[in-house]
């Protein structure tokens, strides 16, 4: 009983002041950088060539929109990957957009936390301009419309930690991808089961329009 209700006064302890201190409309945008290698692939590898190669970025813009403390964030990117086609490794050049809602609190006045949940569409286009859609478990399947694309996608986990600097917000972020459709929602299981040594980060540079 103790545990829980200092479990309960800690949370009301972050979320009262939180609360208090958010605006009530902010929206931001900016550029967006991703590193591309996954977590569990930095380690034992040589930092300095992989932080020089140009080929282990992705580029693009993040857009939030934070409404006390829920928050939409619409993340884009664009680069050059490499996947497996029928046990041939083939290049596409890919265009990404996350899409997740979630909750954001900021802290002492300088410090945002946030996380999120979305569906993550993954385009891959091939040499010839075919495209394709990338789904869980990294098969490259072929889409006809949004609609098929989104039912697809899996979902993609996204936490934020971002810096206040007058009207400019330096975010770091931390992307996972999920086994999680809406193609098989049964399988709510892998919305939980995905191995956090597999996200990629990303920082971020925002300015808050208002």
């Amino acid at each position: 009983m103790k545990k829980k209700l200092l479990t309960i006064l800690l949370i009301l302890c972050v979320l009262v002041p939180a609360t208090l201190s958010a605006k009530m409309l902010d929206l931001s945008i900016g550029p967006n950088v991703q590193f591309k290698p996954k977590y569990d692939e930095i380690s034992g590898s040589d930092l300095g060539e992989l932080f020089s190669d140009i080929n282990n970025y992705a580029f693009g813009a993040d857009l939030r929109l934070k409404i006390l403390l829920a928050e939409i964030d619409l993340v884009s990117t664009f680069g050059k990957t490499t996947e497996t086609v029928g046990g041939t490794a083939t290049e596409f050049t890919e265009i990404s957009i996350l899409a997740a809602a979630g909750v954001s609190f900021d802290l002492f006045g300088f410090t945002r936390l946030g996380i999120g949940l979305g569906p993550r569409y993954r385009v891959l286009i091939d040499e010839s301009g075919e495209s394709h859609v990338l789904s869980s478990g990294g098969k490259v399947e072929s889409w006809e419309s949004f609609g098929d694309a989104f039912i697809k996608s899996p979902l993609a986990l996204r936490a934020t930690a971002d810096f206040r600097i007058g009207k400019m917000l330096l975010g770091a972020s931390y992307t996972l991808d999920t086994d999680y459709t809406f193609e098989n929602y049964q399988e709510f299981d892998k919305l939980f089961s995905a191995d956090w040594d597999r996200g990629r980060f990303g920082v971020s540079l925002l300015f808050s329009l208002f």
